[in-house]
């Protein structure tokens, strides 16, 4: 677990924007969501409000990638995991958290207090 009262805002609004893609692509392994809805989301979750020219173009980039696809539901546009994306999008996330415990470790390692 961690202690949230020893983060600043600024050190989580960049982990965020550093990790959205992967943060984008585990919240739509969960449900289909509109762009409004994964804003709502992570701002929900971590404070952060992102704008809709953040996240729009990140996810027409996932889908021109294939690992999303979407749906026309008159104005509103919703977005999910492309069925046949599901083990690949596994494997990014599950690299993303590998890499993190690896840089995680080696901080540990090196921060004598």
């Amino acid at each position: 677990l961690y202690d949230r009262s020893m983060l600043s805002d600024d050190s989580i609004g960049k982990m965020v924007k550093d990790n959205l893609e992967t943060i984008i692509l585990a919240l739509l392994q969960k449900k289909t969501m509109c762009g409004t809805e994964i804003i709502g989301t992570i701002h929900l979750e971590f404070n952060v409000l992102l704008s809709p020219g953040t996240i729009y173009p990140l996810l027409h980039s996932l889908k021109q990638r294939g690992l999303v696809e979407s749906k026309e539901h008159g104005k509103a546009k919703t977005y999910a995991v492309a069925e046949d994306a599901k083990p690949k999008i596994r494997s990014l996330v599950d690299e993303q958290i590998q890499a993190r415990k690896l840089l995680n470790h080696y901080l540990q390692q090196e921060i004598t207090i």
